[in-house]
C-alpha cells in the first residue's frame, strides 16, 4: 500500500468514527429526552417507582446538561414523596419470624424478612404473608404519599396485620386478616366526675372550717364561764355549717369514688365503648347532723 492509499484509508476511518460518534450522541440525546417525558407522565399518574427509573435514565452523564440536572432534581423530589414500608412478622408466642414470604399485589418481594425499608407507590396495596405451619395472612393497606418506613407486622398468633390502620378488609385464603383493634382513649367522663368530687370535698372542708371557727369564737365570748350562754341562733348557725359541710363533702367523696370505679371498669374492659350512667344520693343522718352519701354506676 503506497502513501496515498494509506492517507485515503485513514481519512475514511476517521470519517466513519466521527459519523458513528455523532449518531450515537444523537441517539443518547433522543433517549434522554424520551425518558424525561415518560418519567413526567408516570409521575403524574402516581406511578412513582417507574417514574424514578426513567428519571435516573435521563440523569446519566451522556444526557444534555439541562436534561440531566432536571432529572436528578426530580429523582430527589420523588424520593420524598414515595411511601415505604418495613415488614416484620411474629409467631404465636410473639417472637420475630425470618422465614416469611411477602407478596405485594400478587408479586413476591422477598422470601425472608431482613428489616429493610421497601419503597412502593402510593395507593391501595394487597399484602400477603406466608410462613410454614400457619395460614397465610392477606390484607389491603392504603399507603399515603410521604409516608416513610411504615411498620407492617404480620401477627400469626392473631391472624392479622399490625400497622394496617383502617386500610381495608380482610382477604383471601384461610388466615383472614383483621386490623389490629384500636384502643380507646382515657374515660374523660370518669375524670370529670372524680375532679368534681375533689372540688366538692374542698368546699365541704371550707364549711367545716367556718363552723369550727365560729364554735371557737362563741366559746370564748358567750359560753360559760365567760358568758351566760350562747343563743339558739348561734348554735343553729354552727350546726347548719356542719350539716352543709357534711353534705357537700360526702357528695364529693361519692363522686370521687364513682369516678375511680368508672375508670377501673373502663381499663379492665380493655377500653371498650360502654354506656355508663352515674347517680349520687345524699341524705342527712337520723341525728340531725351529717350526711350519708352513696353512689351507683350502671355500666
Amino acid at each position: 500500500m503506497n502513501a496515498h492509499t494509506k492517507h485515503v484509508a485513514l481519512a475514511a476511518l476517521t470519517f466513519a468514527t466521527l459519523s458513528f460518534g455523532g449518531v450515537a450522541r444523537a441517539d443518547d440525546k433522543a433517549a434522554c429526552i424520551a425518558a424525561s417525558e415518560k418519567a413526567q407522565s408516570l409521575r403524574d399518574d402516581r406511578k412513582l417507582l417507574e417514574a424514578r427509573e426513567q428519571f435516573l435514565a435521563c440523569a446519566r452523564d451522556v444526557c444534555p446538561g439541562a436534561v440531566k440536572k432536571d432529572c436528578a432534581d426530580q429523582v430527589a423530589a420523588l424520593v420524598s414523596r414515595m411511601p415505604s414500608v418495613v415488614f416484620r412478622a411474629k409467631d404465636k408466642t410473639g417472637q420475630d419470624l425470618v422465614a416469611v414470604k411477602v407478596s405485594v399485589d400478587g408479586n413476591v418481594l422477598s422470601e425472608q424478612l431482613d428489616g429493610r425499608s421497601v419503597p412502593l407507590d402510593p395507593g391501595v396495596h394487597t399484602f400477603r404473608f406466608e410462613t410454614a405451619g400457619s395460614e397465610p395472612i392477606e390484607q389491603k393497606i392504603v399507603l399515603a404519599e410521604g409516608e416513610h418506613d411504615r411498620a407492617v407486622t404480620a401477627n400469626f398468633g392473631s391472624g392479622g396485620l399490625e400497622g394496617a390502620g383502617g386500610g381495608g378488609a380482610a382477604g383471601a385464603a384461610g388466615g383472614g386478616a383483621l386490623a389490629a383493634p384500636q384502643k380507646r382513649g382515657a374515660p374523660i367522663g370518669a375524670f370529670i366526675v372524680g375532679g368534681a368530687g375533689l372540688v366538692a370535698m374542698g368546699v365541704g372542708g371550707v364549711f367545716y372550717a367556718l363552723a369550727f371557727s365560729q364554735k371557737s369564737s362563741d366559746e370564748g365570748t358567750c359560753a360559760p364561764p365567760n358568758g351566760s350562754g350562747c343563743t339558739q341562733d348561734e348554735i343553729d348557725s354552727i350546726k347548719t355549717k356542719l350539716v352543709v359541710g357534711d353534705i357537700v363533702f360526702y357528695t364529693g367523696v361519692a363522686a370521687l369514688a364513682g369516678g375511680i370505679v368508672w375508670a377501673v371498669i373502663h381499663y379492665a374492659s380493655g377500653g371498650k365503648e360502654s354506656a355508663a350512667t352515674a347517680r349520687f344520693d345524699v341524705a342527712p343522718t337520723a341525728f340531725g347532723r351529717g350526711a350519708v352519701a352513696s353512689t351507683t354506676i350502671r355500666w
